[in-house]
Order: C-alpha cells, then sequence, then structure tokens
C-alpha cells in the first residue's frame, strides 16, 4: 500500500531533484525524533496483523476470456465508506466467526485490485491464531458481496496474461484511447494503474530517474515445442535491445506491483526485541519464499521460476545505469544488514550505505546496526514528493522519512513508531506470495508468528551469514526450489549460549568501526566460536546445507522446526479447538516441504500443462487461462474435492 497521504500536486522527477537533500535531511531528522520518543518504549503488547491483496477478475463467457476487473476502483471505494471508518468495538459482540477484528481496506498499486488488513491487530494470545482463518474469510465475504455476476475475487499471485491483448476490462470500464504516459509501456497501460496520485507518479519517476524503461527479464521455461531461441520482436528499439533471448520481457512496473504478497507485521516489545525479531526472520525470507511459492506465468508464458520476487525487483528497479555496477540491488531487494549488535559480525555483504546520513546518526547515539540500516535506505533517493508537503515540521510529522522508507520494498521493513499514534516499534515479514484459499494464507500467517514467538520465548538463533542469505533468496526464486535447491540453515539454532556472544562482543565492537577491519570479522568469529564453545557443530562458514523438507521436517538427529513449534504449543497448554486448527496448518507446511503437497506455483504448472489446449510451447492460452482461473475460484470456495490436488503425491514435478 505504502504511504498514501498527500497536499498538493504531486511533482515530477525533474522537480523532485532540487528538493532531494532537503528531504534526506529533515527524513534523518524525523527518524531521529521517532527514535528519541519511543526509544525508551519498553513494555508495549504483542501484536500483530495479516495484509491480504486480491484482484478481481471478469469473466465473458461469450468469448471465454478472464480480465482483471477496473470495477474494483468502485467496490473498494464502498468497502473504505463502509467499514474503515466503524467501531471496530462494535464487533467484540458480533454474530459471525472473524468479526472481531473487523477489516480495513486500502488500495493497491494496480486498479483492479485491493487490500485487506484486520481493523484491529490480534493480541498475544496464541488462540487469537485460530481466528485468522476466520477473518480472512470475513473480509473476503466482504468483498464477494459486492461482486455482479461473472466477476470473482481471486487472492491471484499472478494474473497468468497479464500484458497480453484486452488482459484488462471489462469492456464499459476500460478508457479509450488506451494510453501509457507514465510507464510508456507497449504492454501494461496507466490504466490498470490506481489513480491515487502516488502510484502513476511512482511509475513515472522510477522511469524518469532510471533514464530508461524499466527491464524485466524472466527466463522462459523449455519444453518440448518451446522456440529455441525463444526470441520477442518488437516495435519499438528500446524494447528490442531490452529483451534477453530465452526470456520473457516485461517493460512497466505493473507487471511486479499488480503481484499479489503475503505479509505480517507484529509489534514488539521494545525497540531490542524489535532489532531481534527482524534479525531471526532474516533467514526464513527464502525459505517462506520458496515455500509460498505461486507465481510461474507472466505475459501469457510459463516461465523458469515460481516466485513473484525478481519480478517485483526488475519492475521498481530505479538505478542508472551506472549505480547498477555499484549498488547490488534494486529498491525492492532482501534486505542486506543485521541489525543487532550481537550479529553485526554476520553482516559480510558489501553494503552500500549513505555516510552522511550515518554519522548524523551516530552523533545523535542511535546504535551502529540501526544507523548502518537507515543510512542504507538513504541511498535511494525521494520518488514521492507533494508540492504542499515540502516544509513541514520534523518533530511530529514524517512524511520525509516515511518518503523513502515506504519505497524500499525489501523482504523485511523495520517500522519505528510513527509520531501522531500509540503503536510501538514494528517488524514487516514481506517475501511470501499470495495464496488461493484463506486456509493457506492463514496458515502461512501463523508459521511466521509462531516462528516469532518461539524464538523470543526459548532464545532461539537461527541467524547465518549474510551472504549466504543472498545467496539462498537467488534460490528460492527457482522452478521448484522448494524440492531442488538446498538453503543454508543454523542447525545448532537451539545453542544460543549468551555467554558466547559476551566473550565475543567486545573483538567486533572495537573491530567493526571501519571498513577494513570488517572483513575479518567473520574469521575472527569463528576464531572466538570454536575456542568458546565444543558444542558448536557447523561448517567452517558457521551453517550447513539442506533442504526445506530437512529444515521443516527434520532428518536424523536433527528433529525440525515443526517439531520445534510443536514443543512450544505443548509448554504453552493451548486451547485444544485452537491446537487441532494449528495443526492442520503445520500438516501444509510439513507437506510442502516435503513435496507430498505441491506448492501453489507447481500446482498452477501442472494445470497448463495437462490442459488439453496446451501445445508444449510454454503458452498459456486464453482459453487455459480461462479454465485455470475459473478452477482457482471452484477451489478458493471449497466446492469440489480438486483441492487436493494440493495433496496428491502423484502428481509429477514440472522441472
Amino acid at each position: 500500500m505504502g504511504f498514501l497521504e498527500y497536499e498538493g500536486e504531486p511533482l515530477p522527477f525533474n522537480e523532485i531533484r532540487p528538493h532531494i537533500d532537503h528531504v534526506k535531511r529533515h527524513g534523518i531528522l524525523q527518524f531521529l525524533s521517532s527514535y528519541r520518543r519511543a526509544q525508551e518504549r519498553n513494555d508495549d503488547a504483542f501484536k500483530w496483523g495479516d495484509e491480504m491483496e486480491y484482484s478481481v477478475v471478469h469473466f465473458d463467457e461469450n468469448e471465454i476470456r478472464a480480465s482483471v476487473s477496473l470495477r474494483a476502483e468502485k467496490i473498494l471505494a464502498v468497502l473504505q465508506e463502509k467499514y474503515n471508518d466503524a467501531d471496530t468495538n462494535s464487533h467484540q459482540v458480533s454474530h459471525g466467526p472473524g468479526e472481531p477484528w473487523g477489516s480495513h481496506w486500502s488500495p493497491e498499486y494496480s486498479r483492479f485490485s485491493i487490500e485487506s488488513c484486520p481493523a484491529k491487530p490480534y493480541q498475544g494470545s496464541l488462540e487469537h491464531l485460530a481466528t485468522v482463518e476466520a477473518n480472512m474469510r470475513f473480509r473476503r465475504g466482504q468483498v464477494k458481496a459486492l461482486l455482479k455476476p461473472g466477476e470473482m475475487l481471486l487472492s491471484l499471485t499472478g494474473f497468468p496474461r497479464i500484458g497480453c491483448n484486452d488482459f484488462i476490462g471489462p469492456t464499459e470500464c476500460v478508457p479509450r484511447p488506451i494510453l501509457s504516459p507514465a510507464s510508456k509501456s507497449i504492454y501494461f497501460p496507466d490504466c490498470g494503474i490506481t489513480r491515487h496520485p502516488r502510484f502513476p507518479f511512482l511509475t513515472r519517476n522510477i522511469r524518469e530517474r532510471r533514464g530508461s524503461k524499466v527491464e524485466i527479464n524472466i527466463p522462459i521455461f523449455k519444453d518440448t515445442n518451446t522456440k529455441s531461441p525463444f526470441v520477442e520482436v518488437f516495435q519499438d528499439l528500446e524494447s528490442n535491445t531490452a529483451a534477453m533471448p530465452d526470456h520473457v520481457y516485461m517493460d512497466a512496473m505493473g507487471f511486479g506491483m499488480s503481484q499479489a504478497c503475503l505479509q505480517c507485521t507484529v509489534q514488539a516489545k521494545d525497540l531490542d526485541q524489535a532489532k531481534l525479531i527482524y534479525d531471526q526472520l532474516v533467514p526464513w525470507c527464502p525459505i517462506m519464499s520458496a515455500l509460498s511459492a505461486a507465481s510461474p506465468f507472466y505475459k501469457g508464458y510459463i516461465t523458469d521460476i515460481d516466485t513473484r520476487w525478481n519480478v517485483i525487483s526488475a519492475s521498481v528497479d530505479d538505478r542508472t545505469e551506472a549505480e547498477r555496477s555499484s549498488i547490488l540491488q534494486s529498491r525492492f531487494g532482501h534486505v542486506q544488514l543485521y541489525l543487532s549488535q550481537q550479529y553485526l559480525y554476520l553482516n559480510d555483504v558489501d553494503t552500500k550505505i549513505n555516510d552522511d546520513a550515518k554519522n548524523t546518526l551516530l552523533e545523535a547515539g542511535v546504535e551502529e546496526g540501526l544507523a548502518n540500516h537507515i543510512a542504507h535506505l538513504w541511498i535511494r533517493d525521494p520518488l514521492n514528493l507533494y508540492s504542499g508537503r515540502i516544509n513541514i515540521e520534523d518533530t511530529t510529522e514524517a512524511d520525509h522519512f516515511e518518503n523513502i522508507q515506504s519505497t524500499c520494498w525489501q523482504t523485511l521493513r523495520f517500522k519505528p513508531p510513527p509520531p501522531d499514534k500509540d503503536i510501538g516499534w514494528r517488524v514487516e515479514f514481506r517475501p511470501m506470495d499470495g495464496q488461493l484459499t484463506d486456509f493457506e494464507s492463514a496458515a502461512y500467517v501463523v508459521f511466521v508468528v509462531l516462528l516469532i514467538k518461539v524464538t523470543l520465548a526459548k532464545k532461539i538463533d537461527f541467524t547465518i551469514p549474510m551472504s549466504h542469505v543472498l545467496r539462498d533468496m537467488d534460490r528460492a526464486q527457482k522452478n521448484n526450489a522448494v524440492l531442488t535447491e538446498l538453503f543454508r540453515f543454523n542447525i545448532n539454532f537451539r545453542n544460543n549460549d549468551e555467554n558466547i556472544q559476551k566473550k565475543t562482543e567486545g573483538h567486533f565492537q572495537i573491530m567493526y568501526t571501519t571498513r577494513l577491519y570488517r572483513k575479518l570479522i567473520p574469521l575472527i568469529m569463528r576464531i572466538c566460536l570454536e575456542s568458546c564453545s565444543p558444542r558448536i557443530d557447523r561448517n567452517d562458514d558457521g551453517c550447513n546445507e539442506m533442504t526445506i523438507d530437512h529444515i521443516i521436517n527434520g532428518k536424523g538427529e536433527f528433529t525440525g522446526v515443526i517439531s520445534l513449534l510443536r514443543e512450544y504449543l505443548d509448554e504453552t497448554g493451548i486451547e485444544k479447538e485452537a491446537r487441532n486448527g494449528i495443526e492442520r496448518y503445520f500438516e501444509l507446511i510439513s507437506k510442502r516441504a516435503s513435496g507430498e503437497c505441491l506448492t501453489s506455483a507447481q500446482w498452477k504448472r501442472h494445470f497448463v500443462r495437462t490442459h488439453p489446449d496446451y501445445k508444449q510451447d510454454s503458452v498459456v492460452s486464453q482459453l487455459i487461462e480461462y479454465d485455470l482461473l475459473r478452477t482457482c475460484d471452484i477451489l478458493e470456495k471449497g466446492e469440489t474435492q480438486e483441492k487436493f490436488l494440493y495433496f496428491n503425491s502423484s502428481i509429477p514435478s514440472n522441472n
């Protein structure tokens, strides 16, 4: 969703340029104001919530064609008016499951998408975990009540033929002529972009700052009859130059930002706990990305990736040609830095930071890990600025901080308390693809929240060197990565020995101050760890390569993470009915990790490749898409036993 408040006119990037230093300087001051105000908050309740995104799909039975529906904009307006300002306390005496948490509705980048979250956060009670699915169904039902005949609501990570002719509908909602002044795309017209000024101006300003259209090249899946080499030919020189052989080429922010995701945000007790939660979730980003994979199709083709991540990353890549050789990732990428002092030695990636911002933060007393994190975000320029919000009060406003913070879309987002609300330090978990059913979505959210709770309760340590996490994130995007790729994992996660940290802390605190010594930290830490405790049994880089099945379900003496979560639930004495519901979620996660249950991406591949209209040429035809989306809708409603395809181990993986 991003930061939506504005005043005045949105500025194109050439008019933002004179204000870049002003925005960056005052953005740091606004962060410092929030930091000072909230630094001593130390008793906030553990709260959390989910964010889901949906697409409204229109089915034309005469033409046997599906299209994303621009009528979602009108549906969203009704939802916001009806529910966003409702007194959520009134739901406490509700008659339906899921209602106690209410609903809140927001626009997303694409005009055919809608975002929802609970109106108020869940609390720390484990029993609340068992209410997530009901609330998701409750929210979905609110949209369904507003649909017309021929419309369906799908939590669909990617529309298979986005960018193909007439993928936007229905006809009466599509403006004529179809133009693309913001994106200059030959595939994704600007009428598909939500009309809130944030979104078209983000699109335009990313392109203008970059100096060209965005370039998205995703490897094609090579089937029996796929052209080899697979080459697309375009009418404009820019696209022909940018497109790569054996890749599907896309040229607009909409290809990425229209992909639905599933996110989870938690509020920590205090700043230190928030940093700890953030750090412990870092290694889980690639694992959960692969486990939740749901997006194998782009622009009407089967590709050789299973998740949305690399597509979105390229779709918002505003780096200039020179910056692409010096800045490691797009502003949509994996985090590159741990935050807590005891894990700074694991920051073994050469991460670019804004030195002026870092110095300002350090001089103001911000600890080094957090200062590095903010200074890394501050290598980016602001992309949204409004004429009426340039000169604002740093102690009561946070626009300039959020201007950059909310346009750095990383796997995790560290969120300081806002100046105008009684909200604490939060962490947002962002790498998961959206799931087709509320059962699946609830399973993933509950799993992540339990990971956090067990980490805090048992002092678990999942951290590994950042270089391994980044490499794992690359692997997680591949076709069927959940079964075919190995991921680094700390098998000694239970051995979080505070004495080791204390003995080694002095070494890296002193030496971390210079760039030269920073490169020696991993070696020094390894020597210290080996000398402090013979219990550590890792490879020479501190972690083991494992399958996700091994990580989740265990193998040999390693019992797996799900057994840890069950052990935690046993110790808490959770109510039986809630426990039974959570066990259903564990079953889904466990079987997807082992391959007994297909990921959504693999199920979609199987559906397309076994469809009678498929020609083994990597093409998702209009008819195939229509039948696939119809089946997705039936599956979401639970009207058919076809949902057991997810659990059918006889279906071969499509590698």
